[in-house]
């Protein structure tokens, strides 16, 4: 698998378009020798239909499929494809290709596919988040600095009720709960570090065995904090007393904006709701949820570089990762409701925002 970053920001500053020099005369312009007739372009084309050796009763899967498609449509306000005239089976090939085609506007990664058992046939839909190979480590020591300046006290309260919101509700690991992944790695890195540094006097390890103590022991000061849910509890009334002076305040407002939004909308939703239904080959060699999803100590320093070079050499080793995912069949034995990934396309770029505003903290 490709190395794996973690997220360090998402405002990237944009560069100007590169153009080519002009040329000092201008191109041929080429032209169809006559003009042509426009009927090619007011044609419809079926799709292609390899025939196969045994096609489906027509009356039964045209029953089955056009039920499903009123299922399907119901929910999500399309209209269906008027195939009044076209032969079966490219109706059906025709109304499949526009449903994918009306739920590619969506943009949410959505793939149609027609099922058939032994009793039926059913339309299902794949929906996927695509984490794009990124690390969602969320570093709390920048937190704690900033909650060391008084000046920055409320900003750093603000989002500290964000920190609680991620850790309470949307379930986000702890690095220094012993059921944490990254908690295991912290660990390596400790007993790695006792057993090849012990009788060394190295700089670079002395820095580690020194960032390896800020991790555990602030780690614990700010677990504290963000157990209490007193911070859940005034979170709405931060957020109504807040004036931001600068561009730094201004980013923390909209995060926290954002967090209780989720809040209130989803408040039984965790980040890990959709990422165990979906079924591999071999449960061996997959990336899970939970080791790419955590708070971290910080994500500066030696420490982490070296926590950060073992997880890539583990994910290396891997072929499959787990990511968000939403299976659902459109039948009248299945629960008609409108089930989305929205609250993952609203988390997932949250979490973006938060990591871009404490890896660059002023």
């Amino acid at each position: 698998m490709q190395t794996i970053q973690t997220v360090r920001g998402i405002r990237r500053k944009y560069r100007p378009t590169a153009r080519c020099a002009p040329s000092k005369k201008e191109p041929k312009q080429f032209h169809s020798a006559r003009t042509p007739a426009d009927g090619f372009l007011r044609h419809s084309f079926l799709p292609l239909f390899e025939m196969g050796k045994k096609i489906p009763d027509q009356f039964q899967l045209e029953n089955d499929f056009f039920n499903s498609i009123a299922i399907l449509t119901g929910l999500y306000g399309f209209e269906v494809l008027d195939t009044t005239g076209k032969p079966y089976p490219y109706n059906i090939l025709l109304v499949h290709a526009d449903i994918q085609k009306q739920l590619n506007i969506l943009r949410q990664d959505i793939e149609l596919s027609i099922m058939q058992d032994d009793s039926s046939v059913k339309l299902a839909t794949k929906h996927i988040y695509n984490k794009c190979n990124t690390l969602y480590y969320i570093p709390v020591l920048p937190l704690y600095r900033l909650l060391q300046n008084r000046k920055q006290k409320k900003t750093a309260e603000l989002l500290l009720s964000v920190f609680a919101y991620l850790y309470h509700i949307a379930g986000i690991p702890y690095y220094r709960e012993d059921s944490s992944c990254l908690y295991y790695h912290y660990e390596c890195m400790e007993e790695w570090m006792i057993d090849e540094l012990e009788d060394e006097e190295c700089e670079s390890g002395n820095s580690m065995i020194s960032e390896l103590n800020s991790a555990s022991f602030y780690g614990d000061v700010m677990h504290r904090k963000m157990y209490n849910s007193y911070h859940l509890k005034v979170f709405e009334k931060r957020i109504g007393s807040y004036k931001f002076n600068n561009s730094f305040e201004k980013d923390c407002l909209s995060v926290a904006k954002q967090a209780l939004a989720l809040m209130l909308e989803y408040p039984a939703c965790t980040i890990f709701q959709s990422t165990s239904n979906r079924e591999f080959e071999n449960d061996e060699g997959i990336i899970r949820a939970e080791q790419y999803i955590s708070f971290i100590a910080d994500t500066d320093g030696l420490l982490y570089e070296n926590i950060a070079r073992v997880i890539n050499d583990e994910f290396n080793e891997c072929s499959e990762i787990e990511e968000p995912t939403l299976l659902q069949i459109y039948d009248s034995q299945n629960e008609l409701t409108h089930k989305t990934l929205d609250f993952e396309y609203r988390l997932f770029p949250l979490l973006n925002d938060l990591c871009t505003l404490l890896n660059n903290m002023p």
